[in-house]
């Protein structure tokens, strides 16, 4: 199909002929507005309309459109052969900026269309009214780019990935950026090379299974490697647990965090509970395909690891190889005969010691499910056969049960049953089949199937024992349908000698749409710690968000109010595409990329070349979760969440999440909130901390969110939350001394001097009587800290005499019984009467020179004479008394401040010291004073 700038569109033969009378011609086709049944027009100003970009779609029935005027069509016929007479269109609804470009993603059914600028509008076809509505937008957030259209211009092309589950875009300017297929950002650059060098571009494709990228401008074509998600290609139960990358000829594994029990000592040693620790793996386990099977395999499109992340099983083009992370070996057929016996359609999946296989027999030209066990060497001999009648699309295992999607859009069920000898065995027997025809338009569009023990009636049931199959998941371009088995199934108390076989057309019910991949608990036991998030059904929908089903029961598993839903669907936003969900841990893990350039052929740094290192992500998602259930009156059912979490090591970190979040939102809102959520996750956290008596997890939140918080928004937390100052209290009154050590910061915010002292003596009294030295010497120094504030508070605010001209200065007798302690105190060597301020230009217009009687402790403030100062702003000189008379100061250390000089001390041998010590101030290079009061932020400044 041929569009030119007449207003028409010619098909050409193969053959390089043209048949006229199939010609389309623009100003003959009927447009209607959103539905094809409306009311249908013609375009007014035929003549100069006319097709700028087109792409065909199978799936979608016909061509999507971009005319010159910039609006956007679908061009569809009640013929199969697109006879000019058949043909009408549907116009794409409207955005605020003209389309460039268009492109079509067949398996999900979506219309892709780029902007002038520089965003992406993305619509698919309702299925009730057949009408086209728009699904989500393609844009960069503002912290990335905060002007999208004059850093990267309109949208030059776009295009999808072969397994179509992600969009490529590329703009006028230069840069690109890749969203998942409903608009999760995965990774962008603004620039293909070093941002000093702005190139154009003007196509852009990928290569073999979209592992690599290809970008030309008018001079060079770029190609970007690429590593992809296991699950795009084989979204099986298994690859679900751990983060699994591929490329072209190797595989990323990461097994993710674990949380463990660790015992205190000996099991007989104490009766105390077991510690619960965080161990965290971020590396990557790279495994290299075997040279001998890539040479006449390559590329790999499927990849599959086991339950244990000790086997992992790979497919090329032809066959299949096995690789044994423990001892890092490879298991691949013996010839190459036998690897082209059969290639993998289907997938891969592992059931305990077997890897299963959907595939097509090349000899035979038959459609098989083939067992292979990883205990053996790979043979055909040793292989078990399962014909199917269609192509096997792809599979799913959930304990001993295996479902089967074919291409003739039916769903088998089948029954494994492993025979123990000499050569492990599997026999296989079907249980039903149900057909798919009323919600799959075509077996293409199938993305997954899962057999879950997902039920909507979940909550009526005891969640205890063995985890049975409720129901078919089908995931179908991206609408999640849920097939739930009644109590009349066919096959659910049948011996597991007998077989039944039963085509079943059933009513499904939709669950989400925009769904890209599915998590369920992989467990076959029910989890009696944590039931609710175990059951819960995790969906992530790209651009809106990861969504959780999750059932309302108690522990004892039974609904609370009859009047509740069994279950309640809830957002998750993250900060990363997902890839694996840890029930267990309440983590999700995922991937991203981190930009950076390296050299190209000439060296030079204008030749950069945009590089990118995957790094794996971890999110706690628990806040999240727990600020839903909040949001909707579900307080009850957030407090039995908490409680089944309280033994995670960074559950109180998680409680600080959440108040510290919504304390941001609402109190940083320029709108009136007409339901505050901020009291009652604050009465929340209360009832956490009254069900963990022993542990102070209210006071220690409270605490922890303040001193991350801005100060402005402390009076709303603590209106919620009450007083600072009773709650420093309840920490001196219960022993929390490391807690009250974080409320006495809060409260040298909130009150003065005078009360802030009172509190801090308290605090320092307490500590004594517990002999901690390190609070003992945080809390004395916090009080000089104040007492040093306050007599600069004190000498700022002078009482003036007007005869005052200058400061008198009576100098100790010598250095030996100076008192170098607290800097106001009135026995000290040097006293002082304020009077105005002096200003001086060197140190020796107040006699400080090698020929003094005595060394100053004190000077009178004088200006900074930098040269690079913009100002003449004043500053305080502290001399150390020295032996020599000499004074000493430590490199780059322009000044002191004069409170510094409990700071001083000199050694008796010919080195100097100078320290800065905590809750004291050195003067910046620019005159202004650096405070740092509180206990904990001490640093040193020291030359010897």
């Amino acid at each position: 199909m041929v569009a030119a700038t007449s207003g028409i569109i010619q098909r050409i033969q193969w053959d390089g002929s043209v048949d006229d009378s199939l010609t389309i011609v623009l100003d003959r086709v009927p447009f209607s507005v959103d539905f094809p049944q409306s009311k249908k027009s013609y375009l007014s100003n035929a003549s100069s309309v006319h097709v700028v970009d087109l792409e065909y779609s199978f799936l979608l029935g016909g061509f999507s459109l971009v005319l010159s005027n910039g609006r956007g069509a679908l061009m569809t016929a009640n013929h199969f052969e697109f006879r000019p007479e058949s043909v009408q269109c549907v116009w794409v609804p409207s955005e605020p900026c003209a389309f460039t470009c268009t492109a079509v993603n067949h398996k999900y059914r979506l219309m892709a269309f780029g902007c002038a600028n520089a965003q992406g509008a993305l619509y698919c076809i309702e299925d009730q009214t057949e009408g086209i509505q728009l699904t989500h937008r393609l844009q960069l957030l503002d912290k990335d780019c905060p002007d999208m259209m004059a850093a990267c211009g309109p949208v030059e092309d776009l295009n999808w990935t072969p397994d179509g589950c992600a969009i490529a875009m590329i703009w006028k300017k230069g840069g690109f950026a890749i969203w998942s297929v409903f608009g999760a950002l995965i990774t962008f650059c603004l620039t293909l090379v070093h941002e000093g060098v702005s190139r154009s571009v003007s196509a852009l494709d990928w290569g073999t299974e979209g592992y690599t990228m290809w970008v030309a401008d008018p001079k060079v074509v770029f190609m970007y490697n690429f590593t992809k998600s296991a699950l795009s290609v084989n979204n099986c139960s298994t690859n679900r647990m751990y983060v699994l990358l591929q490329g072209d000829n190797s595989v990323m594994l990461n097994t993710g965090d674990r949380v463990v029990a660790q015992p205190h000592g000996s099991s007989s040693a104490s009766g105390r509970e077991a510690q619960h620790k965080l161990f965290s793996n971020k590396a990557w386990m790279v495994v290299q395909l075997p040279h001998r099977y890539m040479a006449t395999n390559w590329p790999l499109r499927y990849t599959v690891v086991d339950a244990d992340a000790e086997y992992i099983a790979v497919a090329g083009r032809y066959g299949i190889a096995f690789y044994h992370i423990a001892v890092r070996k490879w298991k691949t057929f013996s010839n190459d005969t036998a690897e082209q016996l059969f290639v993998v359609t289907g997938g891969l999946l592992w059931w305990r010691d077997f890897v299963i296989c959907g595939c097509s027999n090349t000899k035979t030209k038959t459609h098989e499910v083939r067992f292979y066990s990883k205990t053996r060497a790979l043979d055909h001999s040793s292989a078990v056969v399962w014909k199917s009648e269609a192509p096997v699309i792809t599979m799913n295992a959930f304990q001993n049960m295996l479902i089967i999607f074919s291409a003739d859009s039916r769903l088998t069920l089948c029954e494994m049953d492993r025979k123990a000898g000499d050569v492990p065995t599997i026999v296989i027997n079907v249980l039903q089949i149900i057909s798919t025809e009323n919600i799959c338009p075509h077996p293409y569009c199938v993305v997954s199937v899962d057999l879950t023990p997902v039920r909507t009636e979940t909550g009526q049931k005891k969640h205890t024992g063995i985890r049975e199959a409720e129901s078919l998941l089908i995931n179908v371009s991206g609408r999640l349908w849920i097939i739930q088995r009644d109590s009349s199934d066919p096959y659910k108390d049948v011996p597991a000698d007998e077989s039944v076989v039963t085509t079943s057309n059933v009513i499904p019910l939709l669950l989400s749409s925009c769904v890209e991949t599915i998590w369920v608990h992989p467990s076959t036991i029910s989890s009696k710690e944590k039931p609710q998030l175990c059951e819960a059904l995790w969906m992530f929908c790209g651009a809106h968000g990861m969504k959780v089903w999750m059932p309302l029961f108690t522990k004892d598993g039974t609904r609370r109010n009859a009047f509740l839903s069994r279950r309640v669907m809830l957002p998750v936003w993250l900060k990363s595409v997902p890839l694996c969900v840890q029930f267990d841990e309440a983590m999700i893990h995922g991937a991203d990329s981190d930009l950076l350039y390296e050299s190209g052929l000439d060296n030079k740094e204008s030749d950069e070349l945009p590089a990118f290192i995957v790094n794996r992500t971890s999110e706690v998602y628990l806040p999240q979760v727990l600020r839903q259930l909040l949001r909707r009156n579900l307080g009850t059912h957030a407090e039995e969440i908490a409680q089944t979490c309280t033994k995670l090591p960074y559950f109180n970190h998680s409680l600080e999440l959440l108040l510290h979040q919504v304390l941001e939102e609402e109190g940083t809102s320029s709108a009136p909130i007409p339901d505050p959520l901020l009291p009652s996750v604050v009465d929340f956290v209360q009832a956490i901390s009254k069900y963990l008596a022993s542990l102070p997890v209210f006071l220690q939140t409270i605490a922890h969110c303040a001193r991350k918080s801005d100060i402005a928004l402390w009076p709303r937390l603590f209106a919620e939350a009450g007083e600072p100052t009773d709650l420093f209290q309840q920490c001196l009154n219960s022993g929390r001394l490391d807690i009250a050590a974080s409320f006495l910061i809060v409260l040298n915010g909130t009150l003065g001097v005078g009360p802030v002292r009172k509190q801090a003596g308290a605090l320092l009294e307490k500590a004594r009587a517990a002999g901690d030295v390190e609070l003992i010497a945080e809390s004395a120094r916090f009080l000089r800290a104040l007492e040093m504030e306050e007599q600069e508070t004190y000498r700022r605010t002078p009482e003036m005499t007007p005869s005052a001209k200058s400061p008198t200065i009576h100098p100790h007798p010598g250095p030996e019984n100076m008192d170098l302690g607290n800097p106001i105190s009135p026995q000290g060597a040097l006293t002082f009467k304020y009077g105005s301020v002096v200003k001086q230009n060197s140190l020796a217009d107040v006699g400080l020179s090698g020929g003094n009687k005595a060394a100053l402790k004190k000077a009178n403030s004088v200006p900074f004479n930098n040269p690079e100062s913009v100002d003449g702003r004043s500053m305080s000189v502290v001399a150390a008394p020295d032996p020599t008379g000499l004074i000493t100061t430590a490199t780059g250390v322009q000044s002191v401040d004069r409170r510094n000089s409990e700071s001083f001390n000199y050694l008796p041998d010919n080195s100097s010291i100078l320290r800065y010590s905590p809750g004291t101030s050195v003067t910046s290079r620019n005159g202004w004073s650096r405070r740092r009061r509180f206990p904990g932020y001490a640093h040193a400044v020291e030359q010897v």
